[in-house]
């Protein structure tokens, strides 16, 4: 595995939740600099770390781990489980109602 495409994908998902790398460092209990230097493939992190990096992440290990993002189905299903974490049952209930929406105009649409 080329480190450089796990320090990209780890970026990615930090920056996707908005989160700094001190922030990232925190939470994974790691040094900032470290973050920094994993981002850039400048260091090969322990399996430790990368689970630790995952967890903090919501993401799988073997997701910062392939070689490439392929589309599927349950890479899909996990991100939508991912967003959906900490969140309380009125905001589920929203999300959950706009799923409902565009599942049925994409069913319409298709029927057309």
């Amino acid at each position: 595995m080329v480190f450089k495409n796990l320090g990209q994908r780890i970026r990615e998902e930090r920056t996707k939740y908005r989160l700094t790398q001190e922030q990232l460092a925190e939470v994974a209990e790691v040094n900032e600099s470290y973050v920094g230097q994993v981002e850039r493939g400048e260091k090969n992190p322990s399996l430790e770390t990368v689970v630790s990096i995952a967890n903090s992440l919501g993401v799988t290990v073997d997701y910062l781990l392939q070689e490439e993002v392929n589309v599927e189905s349950s890479n899909l299903v996990n991100e939508l489980i991912s967003i959906t974490k900490d969140k309380d049952p009125e905001e589920l209930r929203l999300m959950l109602n706009i799923c409902r929406m565009i599942s049925g105009y994409s069913s319409k649409i298709r029927k057309e």
